[in-house]
């Protein structure tokens, strides 16, 4: 975390190492899906494995589902995504490619595939753009006047950039998959305000230490349970 080697952590360090540990989560959720669907332990999922793992299913009564089945239009996504995470086209994913598949939005090369996909179900009109209706969509049901005013104040203010009226290429990716970056600047700030004691904006050990149930607490930097030890995450620092 002490990237300085000060015995300081300022707010950069401390970004770095969330980041860090939001790769950590992502890793060890993969590698935990993988292994459920890797079901001959042989270091690869195969479309047939995945579908066993994931619908209950066999890649020989995939096509007897009925359009009407719920899970038809998740399984055609899913086959998607695979495809495009299946960089040598051999049909199967190994560890690297099954990361691509079970996080695509962290990898810059499959974001066409969400981008496409949240047309696919969002786009009622089809002119390739999400309009505010599109955006609410059934939502707007359950939400009274004052939470349909805070939902068009953000799609006007935040997610609509160029203020033209509608989301578009990046406008939607910004609306669909989370920033990283965002998420992090916004945790340093919780956990500065936290955890730095004599508003220096440093945080010396001993803070980051007595403020040890905060970080430990917070979603962004909980990655393991490693962290509950407090010897380990003392190792962290």
């Amino acid at each position: 975390m002490d990237l300085s080697g000060d015995r300081q952590i300022d707010r950069r360090e401390l970004k770095a190492w969330i980041i860090r540990s939001f790769k950590m989560l992502s890793d060890e959720e993969a590698n935990e899906r993988m292994e459920d669907a890797d079901e001959d332990d042989n270091g690869i999922v195969t479309w047939n494995e995945y579908l066993s793992d994931a619908y209950g299913i066999d890649e020989s009564s995939e096509d007897t589902l009925n359009f009407g089945d719920d899970n038809l239009h998740l399984i055609e996504d899913d086959r998607t995504m695979w495809m495009a995470a299946d960089t040598n086209g051999d049909g199967s994913l190994d560890s690297q490619e099954w990361v691509l598949f079970s996080h695509p939005e962290e990898h810059p090369k499959m974001l066409p595939i969400i981008l496409e996909q949240t047309l696919k179900e969002k786009d009622k009109d089809g002119d390739g753009f999400i309009n505010f209706q599109e955006y609410i969509g059934d939502r707007g049901e359950e939400l009274d006047k004052d939470g349909l005013t805070a939902e068009k104040v953000k799609f006007d203010d935040v997610l609509d950039k160029n203020q033209d009226g509608k989301l578009s290429g990046n406008e939607i990716l910004s609306w669909i998959v989370p920033s990283n970056e965002e998420i992090a600047e916004e945790e340093v700030d919780h956990l500065f305000a936290h955890s730095d004691d004599n508003h220096d904006e440093l945080l010396s050990f001993k803070e980051v230490l007595d403020h040890h149930d905060t970080f430990v607490g917070s979603e962004a930097t909980d990655y393991g349970d490693h962290l509950h030890n407090i010897h380990h995450f003392i190792d962290e620092l």
